[in-house]
C-alpha cells in the first residue's frame, strides 16, 4: 500500500484518479476546495483508506497549513491535479483571474512538492496534470494555457532536481475530457477533429496517472504524456482542406 496525495480529488479527473488508486489498495489523501458532499461521500464509501482535507490552493496560508498537516506522513506519490480555468475575452482581461489561475495551477504544485520534499519517499513519484492547451495559442483561456505550459516546464525542472533521490516527475496533458469542468465549454468540433472521434473519459487519464505512479514506469521521468486521442496531431487547415 502506498500513501498518495491527490489535489482536486473529489471531482472529474481527480475523482477518477482517486478511485483508481483506492481500487489498487493505496491510501489517498484527497485535497478539495468545494463540494463537501462529494468529499463526505468518498470518506463514507472508503473509510480509513481515504483522508479528505479542505484547502483553497489559491490561498498561500491555506497551502502552508495543508503542508503542515501532511509533513509527518511518508508519501509515495503526489498528484497535482487541482486546476481552474476562466474564459475571458482579451478586451476584458482580468488580472485577478490571472493571479488566481497561476496560484492554483502552477504555484500550488511547486509549493506542495517543495514543502513536502522531506515527506516524499526516495523512489517516489510526482504526476502533474497539465493540458494540451499548454502546447498551443489560447484565445479566451490565456491564463490557463500559460499556467499549463509553465507546469510542463516545471515538471522537467523537478525531475532534474529530484532525480538523484530516484523520484520521478512527469506530467499528463489531456485533451478534451468529459467532466463537470468542460461541460459548458466543450465545442462540438472536439470530437470531429480528434482522430478517435470521441472525447476522453476521466478514467482514461486516471489509468495513465496510475502507470506513472507505479514501478512499471520506473525509468520514465521529466516527460509529458499526451492523452488526447490524437487531437494535437491534427492540423485544422489541412483537415478542412481534405474536405474540399
Amino acid at each position: 500500500m502506498k500513501n498518495i496525495l491527490v489535489t482536486g480529488g473529489t471531482r472529474g479527473i481527480g475523482r477518477a484518479i482517486t478511485e483508481k488508486l483506492l481500487s489498487e489498495g493505496h491510501k489517498v489523501y484527497v485535497v478539495y476546495k468545494e463540494g463537501v458532499e462529494q468529499a463526505s461521500e468518498l470518506a463514507e464509501k472508503y473509510g480509513d483508506k481515504v483522508a479528505v482535507l479542505q484547502a483553497d490552493l489559491a490561498n498561500r496560508k491555506q497551502v502552508g497549513a495543508l503542508i503542515g498537516k501532511l509533513k509527518d506522513i511518508q508519501l509515495d506519490g503526489i498528484v497535482n491535479n487541482a486546476g481552474i480555468v476562466y474564459l475571458t475575452k482579451w478586451d476584458n482581461f482580468n488580472f485577478d483571474e490571472w493571479d488566481e489561475t497561476l496560484a492554483v495551477n502552477l504555484t500550488a504544485p511547486v509549493k506542495l512538492v517543495h514543502g513536502l520534499r522531506s515527506s516524499l519517499k526516495d523512489g517516489g513519484a510526482v504526476v502533474n496534470i497539465a493540458s494540451v492547451d499548454g502546447f498551443v495559442a489560447a484565445f479566451d483561456t490565456v491564463a490557463y494555457a500559460a499556467s499549463k505550459a509553465a507546469l510542463i516546464s516545471v515538471t522537467k525542472s523537478l525531475a532534474a532536481i529530484l532525480g538523484p533521490r530516484n523520484i520521478r516527475v512527469n506530467a499528463i496533458a489531456p485533451g478534451w475530457v468529459e467532466t463537470e469542468m468542460t461541460a459548458d465549454t466543450m465545442p462540438d468540433e472536439s470530437k470531429e477533429l480528434t482522430p478517435l472521434k470521441r472525447n476522453a473519459k476521466p478514467e482514461e487519464v486516471a489509468n495513465v496517472a496510475s502507470f506513472l505512479l507505479s514501478d512499471q514506469s520506473s525509468f520514465v521521468s521529466g516527460t509529458t504524456i499526451t492523452v488526447d486521442g490524437g487531437l494535437t496531431a491534427v492540423d485544422y487547415t489541412l483537415y478542412k482542406e481534405s474536405e474540399r
